[in-house]
């Protein structure tokens, strides 16, 4: 749309602004806005004020990985107040349960399961940052988000995700150098706050930002490719955990170093870009590439001298090193 430039004054220029922008925003005259320079363009932007968005879940028949599902996209798209629905007569496994064949995951296998839908629905909301159960019945409950979302928020938490990895990562390295796998024996508890961020991220995006800006996708791509690296450092602390009691670790050690290091970098570069950063994780990730033969090499008719579960961890640090590319491309995309 186009809009032609007013003068007033001697050196004021004003343009209006489209009235269903308004409408839908509720402006009014006399507040602020958000202004912010990009290249040749002006953003303009506002919290939305568009009144508090509502929706209703129906969970009666639904099993406990599905009720995340359903929660996690109300939350995710930014509605204020969720009508759960359930049937009174169901009972539910606790809201962790589907986690409970990993000994990473050992301390939820105390808890007593048979839950009543309530219950479990509190287990999911307390996940979930701002969200709070207001009102309960025999055969609904009314959550609501009692916080004040800003976009200032986003900042803080989108960096909260990334220390969050990095200790998934530094973590992961001490218990390969000491050779005790305990030491990531809470990896699913980091995890469960890298997805809380990150969930809080996404919400915020959707309640603050255009959808249909350029860099607020960026900004979801580089949120989801964060949660895969989280994912990759839970794999790792299973198999740690699982398989690798009592067994020497120092195998992994080189190539889990390079992984951390080159993620570490990452971190740097989202939020002090230059290209001879960049030029640096291309250069660890040649050094990465080549480092694999050496570790699948084989000698004829002679199988590597890696255990399977080694070359498990191996392909679980490789897929980290190639989310960390992905990363710096949507980094580098951020700077156009």
């Amino acid at each position: 749309m186009k809009r032609r430039i007013i003068k007033q004054g001697h050196n004021t220029l004003t343009i209006t602004l489209p009235s269903n922008w308004a409408k839908k925003f509720n402006v009014k005259a006399g507040e602020e806005i958000n202004l912010s320079e990009e290249n040749n363009g002006l953003f303009i932007s506002t919290e939305k004020r568009d009144g508090a968005r509502k929706t209703e879940i129906d969970i009666s028949g639904l099993d406990v990985p599905l009720i995340w599902k359903f929660f996690m996209a109300a939350y995710r798209e930014g509605y204020d107040e969720i009508t759960v629905k359930f049937n009174p007569n169901e009972v539910y496994g606790h809201a962790y349960k589907y986690f409970d064949s990993h000994t990473l995951d050992q301390k939820y296998k105390k808890i007593q399961h048979g839950r009543t839908p309530l219950e479990t629905i509190q287990e999911i909301t307390n996940r979930f940052i701002g969200f709070e159960i207001i009102e309960h019945h025999k055969n609904y409950c009314i959550i609501k988000d009692l916080s004040e979302i800003t976009s200032k928020e986003f900042d803080s938490s989108l960096r909260r995700v990334f220390l969050l990895i990095l200790q998934m990562g530094e973590e992961m390295l001490e218990a390969i150098k000491e050779n005790n796998p305990r030491v990531v024996a809470h990896t699913h508890d980091i995890d469960i706050n890298v997805d809380k961020f990150h969930d809080y991220c996404i919400r915020v995006l959707n309640k603050t930002l255009n959808k249909e800006t350029r860099k607020s996708n960026l900004y979801f791509a580089t949120l989801f490719t964060l949660e895969l690296i989280g994912d990759e450092f839970k794999n790792i602390a299973r198999h740690l955990m699982e398989d690798m009691k009592g067994r020497k670790l120092n195998n992994l050690l080189q190539l889990g170093e390079m992984a951390v290091e080159q993620l570490n970098k990452y971190y740097d570069l989202f939020y002090n870009f230059t290209k001879e950063k960049t030029n640096a994780i291309s250069k660890q990730d040649i050094e990465i590439y080549f480092y694999y033969p050496k570790l699948y090499k084989k000698k004829p008719n002679k199988k590597s001298d890696l255990s399977d579960e080694e070359l498990e961890i191996f392909n679980h640090f490789r897929r980290i090193t190639r989310h960390v590319n992905t990363l710096t491309e949507l980094r580098i995309e951020m700077e156009f």
